[in-house]
């Protein structure tokens, strides 16, 4: 009973644990004639680092830069931007933490 109690708890864990680290398109400085970097984006400090995969770059759209975060960096990081990614067909505004 122990045994497959233990096989079910392996089983299961993999669906509670989240590769959060991916490569995504990053327009780091606001400006549509430079052209935007791929970088390795995680949700935390301690994830595994991402494979990345081939994709072509996206074109960009023209953004005002936003306001500069307020407030202290999370653990492990020692400063955030807004940086625009491209995402899901899009290009949105995040915080990025380094």
């Amino acid at each position: 009973m122990n045994r497959l109690l233990i096989t079910m708890a392996f089983l299961l864990l993999p669906a509670w644990a989240s590769a959060a680290c991916k490569y995504l398109w990053v327009d780091h400085d606001y400006n549509t004639s430079t052209p935007p970097i791929r970088k390795q984006v995680c949700d935390s400090v301690i994830d595994i680092p991402a494979i990345p995969s081939p994709t072509i770059q996206p074109i960009q759209q023209p953004q005002i830069r936003p306001l500069p975060p307020l407030g202290i960096p999370p653990i492990g990081t020692t400063q955030c931007r807004n940086e625009s990614i491209y995402e899901n067909g899009q290009w949105v505004t995040k915080q990025v933490c380094h």
